[in-house]
C-alpha cells in the first residue's frame, strides 16, 4: 500500500494536510490553507517537485 496525503480540517479551521507513510507513519505536515483548494494545489506542488529535491545541510553555502 502506498502512502497517503491525509485533508483536514485544524481547530482554527483552516486547511492542512498530513503526508502518511504506507505504515501509517506521519512524513510530513502541511502549513495551514484558507481554503481545500488551495491545501490541494500544495499537495500537487509537493508531488511534483519532490523526485526532484536535493538533500543538503541546513545553513548550507548556496551552489
Amino acid at each position: 500500500m502506498p502512502g497517503k496525503f491525509e485533508v483536514h480540517k485544524d481547530k482554527a479551521q483552516e486547511y492542512r494536510f498530513t503526508l502518511k507513510a504506507a505504515s501509517g507513519e506521519v512524513i510530513a505536515v502541511s502549513e495551514a490553507f484558507d481554503s481545500r483548494e488551495a491545501c490541494e494545489r500544495s499537495i500537487e506542488a509537493v508531488r511534483k517537485n519532490a523526485p526532484y529535491a536535493k538533500l543538503v545541510e541546513a545553513g548550507a553555502p548556496v551552489g
